[in-house]
C-alpha cells in the first residue's frame, strides 16, 4: 500500500514539475536571481517588512513598503513569475485538498 501511494505521489509531483507553469517559474526565477534591481527590491522589502512588524505597524514604514512593493509589481518579469507561481500553487493546493478529503473519508468510515 505504501509503495503504491509513494508511486502515485511521485507521479503527481512529476506531473506538476512537467507543467509549463512550473517550468516557467524555474526559468524566470533564474533570470530574476541575476537581476540586481529585483534582488535589491526584494531584500529591501523583506527588511522593511521586519521593521514594520517590530515597529508595531508604523504607518510611515507601511507607506514605504507599499511603494517598494508597487515598484516590484510593475516589473513585467516579476509579474509573470508570480502568475506562474500562482498556477503551480493552485495545483499543489488541489492535490493537498484531495488528499485531505481522501484521508478524512477514510478515517470517518473506519470509525
Amino acid at each position: 500500500m505504501v509503495n503504491i501511494m509513494n508511486k502515485e505521489l511521485d507521479e503527481l509531483v512529476s506531473y506538476i514539475k512537467n507543467t509549463s507553469s512550473y517550468k516557467n517559474c524555474i526559468s524566470i526565477k533564474k533570470k530574476m536571481d541575476k537581476n540586481e534591481e529585483i534582488c535589491s527590491l526584494i531584500e529591501e522589502i523583506k527588511s522593511l517588512q521586519k521593521k514594520y512588524v517590530k515597529s508595531n505597524y508604523d504607518d510611515s514604514i507601511k507607506e514605504k513598503l507599499d511603494k517598494l512593493e508597487s515598484k516590484l509589481n510593475s516589473i513585467p518579469i516579476y509579474v509573470e513569475y508570480n502568475n506562474n507561481l500562482e498556477e503551480v500553487n493552485k495545483m499543489i493546493d488541489l492535490v493537498k485538498d484531495e488528499l485531505n478529503d481522501y484521508f478524512t473519508d477514510l478515517f470517518m468510515i473506519s470509525k
